[in-house]
């Protein structure tokens, strides 16, 4: 498996930690992202740059 899928598995597991109203917020905002993400190129790339720089200042 790869880090990636490790890293994504072992957030779902956090996720169904939470109570049922945290979930239905990660949920929403996981739409959102994948909505943004899918609506253009430049836009896709944006979410990609986001998220990596998320994941360095995290």
């Amino acid at each position: 498996m790869s880090t990636v899928s490790a890293e994504y598995y072992q957030i779902k597991g956090l996720v169904s930690d939470m109570p049922a109203d945290e979930r239905a917020e990660v949920a929403s905002v996981e739409a959102l992202v994948v909505e943004l993400a899918m609506s253009s190129k430049p836009a896709a790339l944006g979410v990609i740059l986001a998220s990596i720089k998320l994941s360095l200042e995290g």
